[in-house]
């Protein structure tokens, strides 16, 4: 399945926000997470060394000035307990990334993806903002 037409039904099938951004290229997802809460998640598009189109899963967690990088070493700890999603910087935006070949692509492994990309970065958001939806 094409990965644009997945996006979209899984946005319809889950009850997603579903907005493609035509000047950055890239779709974001709107979820329900807890409470009032809600977490944006992206999705963009890049080719890899072998030009196969890699989509690129991400939402942001905190601006970097917020975010603790005063221990590299428990960065890499939190990249390690985590399945879904690695740290990685944007900007000055801390985000967490996972990656998913397109041609490969299936409907649980990227609605999956989606869903923990967006639960993780909202409770690490919340744990740095508070409960205020702050992003």
């Amino acid at each position: 399945m094409d990965f644009d037409v997945l996006v979209h039904k899984l946005a319809n099938q889950k009850g997603w926000n579903l907005l493609y951004l035509k000047d950055e290229d890239r779709y974001r997802l709107q979820l329900e997470t807890t409470g009032d809460r809600r977490q944006d998640v992206y999705v963009s598009f890049r080719k890899d060394e072998r030009e196969d189109w890699i989509a690129v899963i991400w939402s942001v967690l905190a601006d970097v000035a917020d975010f603790n990088l005063s221990d590299p070493l428990e960065l890499l700890r939190f990249n390690w307990r985590n399945v879904w999603g690695k740290l990685a910087l944007v900007g000055d935006d801390v985000v967490l990334v996972q990656h998913q070949l397109t041609d490969e692509a299936n409907w649980n492994e990227v609605g999956r993806a989606v869903e923990e990309i967006g639960a993780l970065a909202d409770s690490v958001e919340a744990q740095i903002y508070g409960d205020a939806d702050s992003r």
